[in-house]
């Protein structure tokens, strides 16, 4: 059986993955319950943080075992970090997490562009 190495890149994008799903978790739970005076706002930004959280681990988990199609899914993980990172920042004056974790959701999606863009999976 053939042992495959990962790159530093993807290396580099399965701890921004992993760092990544972990505070948005934490910002979804810290926001459950919240008051706020835009709670659509509030609505959409927990749920943005949960479903970033979850395809940032299925990504992380996907570069870990150098599946085929981890390129096509870290795209996807990359515009949802995108999008998560956007309503982070609307909310962040009003949740102290918020600001921390759009930081996050912002570099998991550089580091996922950076990795698909050196071509990483064609060498492996």
């Amino acid at each position: 059986m053939q042992s495959t190495s990962l790159s530093q890149q993807q290396q580099n994008c399965i701890d921004a993955c992993f760092a990544c799903a972990q505070i948005c978790e934490t910002c979804a739970d810290d926001m459950i319950g919240m008051k706020h005076h835009d709670d659509d706002l509030m609505a959409r930004c927990t749920r943005l943080c949960r479903d970033c959280s979850d395809i940032c681990v299925l990504a992380g988990r996907w570069i870990s075992r150098n599946s085929p199609q981890f390129e096509a899914l870290c795209e996807l993980c990359a515009e949802i970090c995108d999008e998560c990172a956007e309503v982070c920042e609307r909310h962040a004056p009003h949740h102290a997490l918020c600001g921390p974790c759009a930081e996050q959701c912002k570099r998991c999606a550089d580091t996922c562009r950076e990795m698909i863009e050196s071509g990483v999976h064609s060498k492996a």
